[in-house]
């Protein structure tokens, strides 16, 4: 009787622990389980979280490279010797570009450098006044002329066409732009601006090649930005002008000499002005 019942108890240990192994091993492959699925989600997770920041990088970087700017312009125009300077009353200004950034991770996650090219520059300006100063040895005095009817002293300032200037030209330069917090940006750029000026001021008319250097900074939010700049540049400027005093005509005419040429009605000659600008514009970034 002993010998069955200590058979019988080795026979209930062993299935016993039998059991329990069985028990620890589903135990242990239902954890291992749940581990490969974690690693699933997670990296799930970090492929959605992935794409979702290439998207907003896309979308404020990429998509809003391109720009249009149409802006206000304040201008003056003023003869190297400081004789002569003229102020704007009107001006407008449209820019079209594009930002070429240089590399394509932001650094530190917010801050990308970039070279502007705006291949398309349009400046106009119309001016209302011309101050004029007279310097003598040790004195001087000025005079602030306005294009209206309460001057007409004809033999001193003739205004018959009025005065604006025309400028077409291109931009390029670096940029650093900074984006602190979602599609928010913030930028300042410097750029050399080679243009063609045409100025038509009272009767006579300028031409010449003009370097202009811009300096500017801008504020954007998605595909609108507001921003301003300052311009300046100078350039010695061909001239031309009707000769109306007719000197040369009366002159030739007066000795029978009938060989006149273009030299006796039109008059040549150079002039060396700069520019200053002050530009405030609303950019559309597409």
């Amino acid at each position: 009787m002993k010998k069955f019942l200590g058979v019988f108890a080795l026979a209930v240990f062993a299935v016993c622990g039998n059991a329990k192994a069985q028990f620890v091993g589903e135990e242990s492959e239902s954890a291992g389980q749940v581990d490969s699925l974690k690693q699933v989600v997670e990296t799930l997770s970090g492929k959605v979280e992935e794409s979702s920041q290439n998207d907003l990088d896309k979308a404020i970087w990429k998509d809003r490279a391109k720009y249009f700017n149409i802006g206000y312009v304040k201008q003056s125009l003023t003869s190297k010797d400081d004789v002569v300077k003229y102020k704007s009353s009107a001006g407008v200004n449209m820019t079209w570009g594009k930002t070429f950034y240089l590399h394509k991770k932001p650094l530190l996650n917010m801050i990308k450098i970039g070279l502007d090219w705006s291949w398309v520059d349009f400046n106009y300006v119309k001016y209302s006044s011309v101050e004029e100063v007279y310097a003598d040895d040790d004195w001087s005095y000025g005079t602030d002329f306005g294009y209206d009817d309460t001057y007409t002293d004809e033999e001193d300032y003739d205004l018959d066409f009025g005065c604006h200037q025309l400028e077409y030209g291109m931009q390029i330069g670096p940029s650093v732009t900074v984006n602190p917090i979602d599609h928010l940006k913030v930028s300042t750029y410097f750029r050399f601006q080679p243009s063609a000026s045409v100025m038509l001021l009272d009767d006579e008319v300028y031409y010449g090649f003009v370097p202009f250097f811009n300096f500017g900074a801008a504020v954007a939010w998605k595909s609108i930005s507001i921003g301003v700049e300052g311009r300046w540049g100078g350039t010695k400027y061909h001239g031309v002008s009707v000769d109306d005093e007719g000197d040369d005509y009366y002159y030739d005419d007066y000795y029978g000499d009938e060989s006149l040429d273009a030299s006796d009605f039109v008059e040549t000659f150079t002039q060396r002005m700069r520019t200053k600008s002050f530009r405030a514009y609303i950019s559309f970034r597409f």
